[in-house]
C-alpha cells in the first residue's frame, strides 16, 4: 500500500508540475496567442475570461469571539470555528480575499471595501494581523454581538469585496441547513466589564 501511495503521490507531483508549467507558460503569452507546452507543441489559446474580469475569491468562516467568555473558557472556545451562537455571544467573521490571477491573498492596499450584509444591518470588515497578541496571519474581520432578544433560527448573510481595480467577489454560506449560521435559543449571561 505504501508503494502505491508513493507512486500515486509521485505521479500527482509530476502532473501538478506539468500543469503549473503549462499554466505559467500560457500566462506569459500575448492575449489570443497560442501557448507553447514544455515539449514545444503549440496549445490552443485559452478561452477563459481574463483575470481582470474574474471575480475575487472569498474564503470565509465564523468563530466565537471572546466577549462574555470567562478567562477559563477563552483558550478552548475563542476563535474556534462554529456556526451556532447563543444570544449575548460574539460572532466573528474571518475572510481571506484571493486574487484569481495570482492566487495570493489581497490586503487593504488592493481592496477598497469588504462589507458584511445581514438581514437588518451591514458592517465593514477590517484588515489586520491575528491573533492580536501573537499574530500568525492577516485577514479581514468583523464582529457582531447577538442581542439577547434577537430571533432564533438561521441568520443569512453575504460578504461582498471590492478591489481597487473594480473587480468584486461575493461569499455566500452553504445552503445546507445544518451548516447555516444559526442563533440558538440559549442566552449567555453577560459578564461585567
Amino acid at each position: 500500500m505504501r508503494t502505491f501511495r508513493t507512486r500515486v503521490g509521485a505521479w500527482m507531483l509530476v502532473a501538478s508540475g506539468a500543469l503549473v508549467a503549462l499554466t505559467l507558460g500560457g500566462c506569459a503569452q500575448e492575449p489570443g496567442a497560442a501557448a507553447v507546452s514544455t515539449d514545444g507543441a503549440k496549445l490552443a489559446p485559452a478561452s477563459a475570461a481574463p483575470a481582470a474580469q474574474m471575480p475575487l475569491i472569498l474564503v470565509a468562516d465564523t468563530v466565537l469571539g471572546g466577549k462574555n467568555l470567562t478567562d477559563e473558557e477563552k483558550p478552548d472556545k475563542s476563535c474556534v470555528q462554529v456556526s451556532r451562537f447563543a444570544r449575548n455571544e460574539e460572532i466573528v467573521w474571518r475572510v481571506k480575499i484571493i486574487d484569481p490571477a495570482s492566487g495570493l491573498p489581497m490586503d487593504d492596499k488592493a481592496i477598497t471595501s469588504v462589507e458584511l450584509r445581514l438581514p437588518d444591518s451591514t458592517a465593514a470588515l477590517k484588515f489586520g494581523p491575528h491573533p492580536k497578541n501573537t499574530p500568525t496571519d492577516s485577514f479581514w474581520t468583523a464582529s457582531w454581538d447577538v442581542p439577547a432578544s434577537y430571533p432564533t433560527g438561521a441568520l443569512p448573510y453575504t460578504i461582498v469585496a471590492t478591489a481597487a481595480d473594480g473587480r468584486t467577489g461575493t461569499y455566500e454560506q452553504f445552503k445546507s441547513t445544518p451548516s447555516l449560521l444559526t442563533i440558538t435559543n440559549q442566552v449567555r449571561t453577560p459578564l461585567a466589564g
